[in-house]
């Protein structure tokens, strides 16, 4: 900064210039670089009266998290500077409105507190906050090996939004939960910081809204709801890819956002580098972050996923027919859950309990191939067919018995209950009364063995085909 005078700038002013410019240098060898980056570099000194400091600050949520983390470091280092002791006080101070030095500052709620540095943060002008899935919540979305890196990166920003990645960029397929993190990201900073601004809207209702914002004339106005958010979470990008002027205004709304620390989410089918038709520059700035993958769930996610959707909705429903689903709908969240929902209200309006049978009516005439749907023997079919080509009974596999006709039939029946009927290795475990490694053991070993063993080989393809292969 110069050290020329403004219009209305005193003594004071100008030595709080001064003094700032070399905190500045002084905060930077202090704090870690992003904290410094996004904090610090966008704050500036507004007025000193030879006692008390006012700093501005670009967001409500700046003044909060540098007066709570480094609130008396400031102090410190601008008292060290001016060569006395003073008080600081940082205010909210939107860019477009950051007076000139010299200009009196907003006038802090007389309950600011004389002996320590204070959050003063004026009522934030009206802002609509956006509309949100009630059900896409951090606590009703499922973790599993398939999204775990994507659900502990979207908590991440929730709990300190521009601090940990920003931005954030998931991708997935269709129906996957993209849209129900970034929800659960807004729930949850709503929450806790209900002073915050939340935007969540898609790429194509950004393109669209610009559209009708050159048409009616109203481009500064639509900047500003976006360029003024704490956390924008933009949904689908890959729709504002091929639209030239749409990614132009798109690109200046997120470098404005990130350069004053605000925190960006966005969400996509594919990741950066496969959005061939958006700008390098974009692409740059997406993978400045963390890129997190949501591949299709595995049959445990999916199990697991649909007993939190039957107990959201409050609805009974048979393990076995669970797993039948879960079996019968591989790739997509979406439709997984709408199964559920189906046979949940095919039962309700027909008087019927929910049963395999059902399960697989409604699956076969409205989701997956009839073939496919049947093909999941039940865990009473592996057994008696098992039981049937060792001439043993169900007690004699269930038992403790350990010839070794036993142990092979039992070992087998574990790898056909996993394997055919899909069962979680923790249910198996309960039908034999063991613990989950060794159902895994058993279960690896029967499949490393298949290609080695010829008679063993012989008996699995004799199973299957009494199963249904």
């Amino acid at each position: 900064m110069d050290d020329q005078l403004h219009l209305g700038e005193d003594e004071n002013m100008l030595a709080l210039r001064r003094a700032w410019d070399r905190a500045m240098h002084t905060l930077a060898n202090r704090v870690n670089k992003p904290s410094f980056e996004s904090w610090f570099k966008s704050m500036k000194p507004v007025s000193f009266d030879g006692e008390r400091v006012t700093l501005g600050a670009p967001s409500p949520f700046a003044c909060e998290w540098v007066s709570k983390r480094y609130g008396s470091l400031v102090r410190e280092v601008l008292s060290q500077h001016l060569g006395k002791t003073v008080e600081v006080t940082i205010v909210h101070v939107p860019p477009e409105k950051r007076p000139l030095l010299g200009e009196p500052p907003p006038e802090p709620p007389a309950s600011a507190h004389k002996e320590a540095t204070t959050v003063v943060e004026p009522e934030p002008p009206p802002f609509e906050k956006p509309v949100l899935n009630p059900k896409y919540t951090f606590e009703n979305f499922v973790v599993g090996n398939s999204n775990r890196l994507a659900q502990a990166g979207a908590m991440s920003v929730a709990r300190a939004p521009g601090q940990s990645y920003n931005p954030l960029f998931i991708y997935g397929g269709a129906g996957l939960g993209k849209t129900h993190l970034m929800h659960a990201i807004g729930h949850y900073v709503l929450q806790a910081h209900p002073r915050l601004r939340v935007a969540y809207l898609s790429g194509e209702t950004f393109a669209q809204q610009y559209i009708t914002a050159l048409r009616e004339h109203r481009i500064e106005a639509f900047r500003q709801k976006y360029r003024n958010v704490d956390v924008w979470l933009v949904d689908d990008i890959q729709f504002i890819a091929g639209k030239e002027h749409t990614k132009e205004e798109f690109f200046h709304t997120f470098n404005t956002l990130y350069q004053m620390g605000r925190q960006v989410v966005f969400a996509s089918d594919r990741p950066p580098r496969e959005l061939h038709t958006m700008d390098d520059r974009l692409r740059s700035r997406f993978e400045a972050g963390l890129i997190a993958d949501i591949a299709p769930p595995e049959f445990e996610t999916r199990v697991a996923i649909l007993q939190k959707r039957a107990q959201i909705e409050g609805i009974q429903v048979p393990d076995q027919v669970l797993y039948h689903i879960a079996y019968a709908v591989e790739g997509n969240v979406r439709t997984l859950e709408g199964v559920l929902i189906s046979i949940a209200a095919r039962a309700s309006v027909h008087g019927k309990p929910i049963t395999l049978q059902l399960a697989s009516e409604v699956l076969s005439r409205h989701y997956v191939d009839e073939k496919q749907v049947h093909a999941i023997p039940s865990e009473q079919a592996v057994l008696q067919a098992v039981c049937q080509r060792f001439g043993l009974t169900t007690q004699d596999i269930l038992g403790d018995q350990r010839s070794r006709e036993v142990l092979m039939a039992r070992q087998i029946a574990m790898y056909l209950l996993r394997e055919k009927a899909q069962l979680p290795l923790q249910q198996i475990g309960q039908m034999f009364g063991k613990n989950h490694s060794t159902v895994l053991h058993a279960y690896n070993r029967v499949k490393t063995s298949l290609n080695k063993d010829k008679e063993l080989s012989s008996i699995i393809y004799d199973l299957n085909t009494v199963l249904g292969n």
